[in-house]
Formats: structure tokens, C-alpha cells, sequence
């Protein structure tokens, strides 16, 4: 600060600025305390330095609340640094005279810096602040510091006027703006570079220019500062430093015990903010474990088990209460047991070593002593209260059988003699296995994705594929045997199964095909004793044997193209005729009514019994349908002729039912059951007497 002498008159004196002064020897300087200096630097730098980290810690925060309480916080700290820091400047420059200070302008002097901290520090609150908003809230700054600075220098009462050089002020000015908008800039740079990778060295920046602005601002200015005594100021040599000091240092103290309140506040709310989200996530992850679909065990350094939850007792069988505080080896079988604690040592020496086990199968022990496979991984948490090993589990025996059945399944679908074909939902062959491309005589390629129409489009009677469908929906399972011819001529029959593999909503997932090779079986004359397949009362074949006759003949006659027929004859006993011995006569007539049949059979044809009261005639390898009419014809004419027997006389009626291949079915079942609805619609031997 430079004093001048109360003698000069210049008019230039008259003006707040002062431009020139008339000669060197007219004035003289005020010099500073180093130690004051230095302390002014401080608080403003930890003024500073705080109202960045409270800033930061208030982007952080997730409390509203929080986050305004910290921010009156950081503006408050900025506004008392640079208030503060401006009267210890003050109080290093020993003046010639007694100050007072304005008690009301002093106070209101904090405002404006703290004013000037708070909107500059909301600017930065968003998470990318725009060029504009740094280069706003830093001339903010800047400004409030210059008009805190003034309001200061108005509050002080001495005798005399003060006037400051214009060339200083604008300086000064200039490097607070300077300083302020590069402190912001910086710490928007840094922010978005991840300060918590950075060195220590670079989050000091910001604060360091922000002092740089509020040191520039008031010590510069000072510079140009001029004080025009009155007369009856003493001179400097006499001067005896005022009263403004016990303010200064009040300012001071006050200033550094607000530092430290609004610090520990912002701390306080910060560690509830951390102790909230440790919390939360603590609860999260305790809500993860105790549901987690695997077993998850904690474990310490001695292999002592901290957690374990409800997924890990189902695999196990032990209770939480039962392994809590004991060791880990208590779930592995021997020797792995003995080794368990070996390996945790062995690792804890080699601390950066990673964890190799992730998806290991090992065995574990149960409760009730039982071994259960296990896939297990292992993960580290270094804590500091030591290292602890997280193992995540599932007990993958049901796996490893369905696994073993699988294979047994693919090796069976691989070998089996009959040909399997997987078909999906809409009809087309997925998979088939070799014994199919064997039978069917194609090529992988020729089947995989083709309907499966498409493939019996060479049966020489290809099934009816819309009947074959609606019956496995319905039935969830059809069977027919197919002819067809191979390429050197020759037939072979093929028996085919559908069936229908349902979802968990009852509708078909897919379809399994079986195929068969039935051309050569062998009929049941070879696989049954005698007894089982003819009549004990006349000798002739059952219905057994009778149906497989009809298949194979009708498999013949399809490979002859030939026809055949089939006849049944029933008897019915009239309502004059007695019961009193109607069995007896029953069998009786069968037998006659066989014998007179008999004579008409050729060596292929077969008569059978297919009830007490009906027999039925085969008659295969017919020419045209004109020869199964003559023959038809014989037989009625000879069932119209009486016979003699020895016994009572009883009386008859005696009805025929016919059917023939393929006019009246393809099938057994199909000729069957026409010949059935032929014999009710037909009774013209009705009431033709017998003789017994």
C-alpha cells in the first residue's frame, strides 16, 4: 500500500481512481507480514479445497436433502475463505493509524462471496456441465470475490481517503476472472478423467488456482491502493498498529470454526449417504444368496463357513445352524477333506494368484453320508478383515442320470433294428436313424426336412394321410402295414406306428414314427401250440388264428393283385325250438353245419369257429369277383338242403354276411366289420329248418 502526503493538491486525488501521482519522493509504502500472508493463502486454499470435495460428495449424495445441506455447506466454506481471507490480508498490512470497521458493513461484506460460491457451485451439480456454465459460475466467483473485496475496504473507518489505481483494479480483476474461470474448467476436466485414478498432485489444481484468484484479487488490488492522511496523522515511523486486529483475528477464528462445522456436517451426511448404500446393498445381496437357485457357502482363511443359504441345505441336508462356525471339510469326503485346508494355505501365500476353479465337478457329502456329484467355482474377496472364498454349487446328479439316459436313449436310436423317425409339429421329419434310411432305402439328405407324406408317396397304397392324422390326434397313436416294391422287383410290407409325444400343455410337441420290416414274420401256427389257436369242440381254427390268415392273405392279394373274400354264417336259434338242451343242440348243428361247408373248400381256404354260434370261411386267392359270387352261391344252395342227424328235431334260421378285398375293406378290421353289418342286413336263409 502506498501512502501519500496530505500536501498534495492535485485534482487528479479528487477521483476514486487514482491515475498519477507527481513524483516518488511524494510517497511512500506500507510493507506486509510474511507469516499473516501465509496464513491468508491457507485458509483460502482449505476454504477452497473444501467447497470442491463438498461439491463433489453433494453429486454423489442420493438424499435431496442431503445434497442442499451440502451445498450450503460448500458455498458457505467458499464465502467464509474469501471473507476470511481478506481481512487476515488485511491485518498483515500494519497501517500507520487506528481502524475501525463497520460493524453492519462488515457482515454484509460475507454475502456476496457466498452468493457468488453457491450459484457458481450449483452450475457444476449437472453431470456434464457446458462450457457456458463453467465460464459463468467462474466469473461469478470472480465477481463476488471483488465485491466482497470492496465492500471490506468500504467497511473500514480511519481518518483520511482511500483511492486505488485503475491500472490495479483492472489487473486485478482480470487475474481473479482468469483464475476463478480456470479452477472451474479444471475441476469439469478432471471429473470427467475419473479423479479417483488420478494422482493427488492433480486434484490440488483447482483449489490452488481458486486461491490464486482470491490472493490475486485482494493483494494486487492492495498494491494499487493509495491512503491520504489528514494532518494530524502521525507518521509511519510513530504509527502504532489500531484496533482492527482483535477483528481481524475474530474473523479469522470464526472463519476456520465454521470450516470445520460445515466440514463434519458434510462428512456426517456423506457416511449416512455410504452407511444407506452399504446397507441397501447388503440387503440386496443377502436377498440374492437366500434366493439364488445354487448353493452359496462363505467361507474364511481357517475354512470356517460364515454363510449359507437354503439352496446349500437342500444339497447338502445340514441346516444353517448345523455348519455355521464349523470347517468347510465337514461337506467334502475323505481325503479331500484332510487336503481342504493345505490348499486354502497354499493359496493365501500367493495372494495375486487367480482362482483356477470355476465349473469343477467334485464330490460332495451329504447328511445321511451319501456322495453327490457337484459342479462348483470359487471366487476371493479381499476384505480387510482378511481374505474370504465364496463358492457357488449345484448338485447335478439328476443331471448326470438324465445325461446317462440320454446317451442310452441316442445309443438305442443309433442300433435299433426298427427304423425311428422324429417328426415335429408341422409333419416333417427332424431326425430319423440308420435302421430307417435302411428300410426306406434313402439318403439323409432325402429325408431330413421332407413331410412325412412325401416320403410314402412310393408306398404302393400310400396311407391316407389326413385319416392317419386326425386318428393320432384323437388316439395319439395309428398303425398300418404298407406294401411296397423295391427297386429288383421284389415287395416287402412294412408296419408303420405313429405316435404323438405331448407338451406340458397336452398338444403335441412332436411325433415318433416307428417302422417295422414285416415281410418275412412268422405267422402264429409257428409261434403258438395248437390248443391256442383251433376250437376244442370241432377242431377248426379260432378267431385268432382266422384274423392272422386274413392279414396275410390280404397282404398277398394286394402283391398278386388277386381278391378274396370272406363269409360268415351264423345260427339262430327259433323262438318255438326248447332251451332245455339248447347248448348240446347248438354245438351239434355248428358241427354239422361244418361238415356241410367243408366240402367246399379248396386247400387254401380256411373255415373257422369265431363264436358258440358263427363260423366264418376264407377264401383266398379268388381270381375275379365273379368266382367269390359263384362260390357264394354254392354255399347258400348247400346250407338250403336238409340233414339228417340222430336226436330231437330242433329248428334254425341260418344268416350269411360276406365281405371281399378290396371292394369291401383293405384292412382285416375293415372286412370284418363289413361282413358284421352284411349278416344283419341280410337273413334270406331265415327260418330254414334243420334236421337234428
Amino acid at each position: 500500500m502506498v501512502l501519500l502526503r496530505s500536501d498534495l493538491k492535485d485534482e487528479a486525488l479528487i477521483d476514486f481512481f487514482l491515475t498519477n501521482t507527481k513524483s516518488a519522493n511524494q510517497v511512500f509504502h506500507v510493507g506486509h507480514h510474511v507469516e499473516l500472508i501465509v496464513l491468508s493463502l491457507m485458509v483460502a486454499f482449505i476454504s477452497s479445497w473444501s467447497a470442491f470435495y463438498m461439491a463433489y460428495a453433494n453429486r454423489q449424495a442420493n438424499s435431496l436433502t442431503h445434497r442442499r445441506v451440502s451445498l450450503a455447506c460448500a458455498s458457505m466454506v467458499l464465502g467464509l475463505g474469501i471473507w476470511a481471507m481478506h481481512f487476515i490480508g488485511m491485518l498483515a498490512m500494519p497501517l500507520p493509524q487506528l481502524i475501525a470497521y463497520d460493524l453492519g458493513l462488515t457482515a454484509l461484506s460475507i454475502l456476496p462471496g457466498m452468493l457468488a460460491a453457491w450459484l457458481a457451485l450449483h452450475f457444476m451439480q449437472t453431470p456434464n456441465p457446458s462450457k457456458a456454465r463453467i465460464v459463468g459460475g467462474g466469473a461469478l466467483v470472480g465477481l463476488g470475490i471483488a465485491v466482497m473485496h470492496y465492500c471490506g475496504i468500504a467497511a473500514m473507518q480511519m481518518s483520511g481517503v482511500l483511492r486505488i489505481s485503475f491500472s490495479a483494479f483492472v489487473i486485478s480483476a482480470v487475474a481473479g476472472l482468469f483464475f476463478a474461470v480456470s479452477a472451474f474448467a479444471v475441476q469439469r476436466v478432471l471429473h470427467q478423467s475419473k479423479p479417483a485414478l488420478l494422482s493427488w498432485r492433480w486434484r490440488l489444481l483447482p483449489p490452488s488456482l481458486l486461491t490464486a484468484a482470491i490472493a490475486s484479487m485482494h493483494y494486487i488490488s492492495m498494491q494499487g491502493l493509495r491512503l491520504i492522511p489528514d494532518a494530524n496523522t502521525p507518521s509511519p515511523a510513530n504509527a502504532a498498529a489500531g484496533g482492527s486486529d482483535a477483528l481481524s483475528w475474530v474473523i479469522a477464528g470464526l472463519t476456520m470454526v465454521v470450516l470445520l462445522i460445515s466440514g463434519l456436517a458434510t462428512a456426517i451426511l456423506r457416511y449416512r449417504d455410504l452407511w444407506q448404500e452399504v446397507a441397501l446393498r447388503d440387503a440386496r445381496l443377502n436377498a440374492m444368496i437366500e434366493t439364488a437357485k445354487d448353493g452359496v457357502i462363505t467361507i474364511d482363511e481357517r475354512g470356517l463357513i460364515h454363510d449359507y443359504n437354503p439352496a446349500a441345505e437342500k444339497v447338502f441336508g445340514f441346516t444353517r445352524e448345523e455348519v455355521l462356525g464349523r470347517n468347510i471339510s465337514m461337506l467334502m469326503p475323505s481325503p479331500l477333506a484332510e487336503q481342504h485346508d493345505g490348499h486354502i494355505q497354499r493359496h493365501l501365500g500367493h495372494p495375486d494368484e487367480p482362482i483356477s476353479v470355476n465349473g469343477r465337478e467334485v464330490l460332495g457329502k451329504r447328511k445321511d453320508g451319501r456322495l453327490i456329484p457337484i459342479q462348483l467355482a470359487i471366487g476371493k474377496a479381499i476384505t480387510p478383515g482378511g481374505t474370504f472364498f465364496v463358492g457357488y454349487l449345484q448338485d447335478i446328479s439328476e443331471r448326470k442320470r438324465t445325461d446317462a439316459q440320454l446317451r442310452i436313449a441316442a445309443s438305442v436310436f443309433q442300433h435299433v433294428r426298427e427304423g425311428v423317425a422324429i417328426v415335429d409339429a408341422n409333419h416333417n421329419v427332424s431326425d430319423v436313424n440308420p435302421a430307417f434310411l435302411r428300410l426306406m432305402d434313402k439318403t439323409r439328405e432325402a429325408c431330413i426336412g421332407r413331410s412325412l407324406e412325401e416320403l410314402y408317396e412310393d408306398a404302393d397304397i400310400p396311407p391316407e394321410m389326413s385319416k392317419l392324422w386326425r386318428d393320432v390326434a384323437t388316439n395319439q397313436y395309428w398303425q398300418s402295414e404298407l406294401m411296397f416294391t423295391r427297386g429288383n422287383g421284389s415287395m416287402w410290407v412294412q408296419r408303420l406306428s405313429i405316435s404323438s409325444v405331448l407338451n406340458e400343455l397336452q398338444r403335441p410337441q412332436h411325433f415318433i414314427a416307428v417302422v417295422s420290416d414285416v415281410s418275412e414274420r412268422p405267422g402264429l401256427e409257428l409261434m403258438l401250440p395248437h390248443a391256442d389257436l383251433h376250437d376244442s369242440a370241432t377242431g377248426l381254427p379260432s378267431k385268432k388264428l382266422l384274423l392272422d390268415r386274413l392279414s396275410n392273405s390280404i397282404l398277398t392279394a394286394r402283391r398278386k393283385s388277386t381278391q378274396l373274400g370272406m363269409v360268415l354264417i351264423e345260427l339262430r336259434q327259433s323262438s318255438t325250438a326248447s332251451s332245455e338242451h339248447a347248448e348240446a343242440d347248438m354245438a351239434r348243428a355248428i358241427k354239422l353245419m361244418a361238415q356241410l361247408l367243408q366240402q367246399h373248400l379248396r386247400s387254401a381256404d380256411t373255415l373257422a369257429r369265431l363264436s358258440v354260434h358263427q363260423l366264418a370261411m376264407l377264401l383266398p386267392d379268388l381270381k375275379a369277383e365273379k368266382a367269390f359270387e359263384t362260390v357264394l352261391q354254392r354255399i347258400q344252395e348247400s346250407l338250403q338242403a336238409p340233414a339228417l342227424l340222430r336226436g330231437n328235431l330242433s329248428l334254425y334260421s341260418v344268416h350269411l354276411g360276406w365281405s371281399s378285398y378290396p371292394q369291401h375293406g383293405i384292412t382285416a378290421a375293415e372286412m370284418m366289420e363289413h361282413a358284421q353289418a352284411n349278416l344283419m342286413m341280410h337273413t334270406g336263409l331265415q327260418n330254414r329248418p334243420l334236421s337234428l
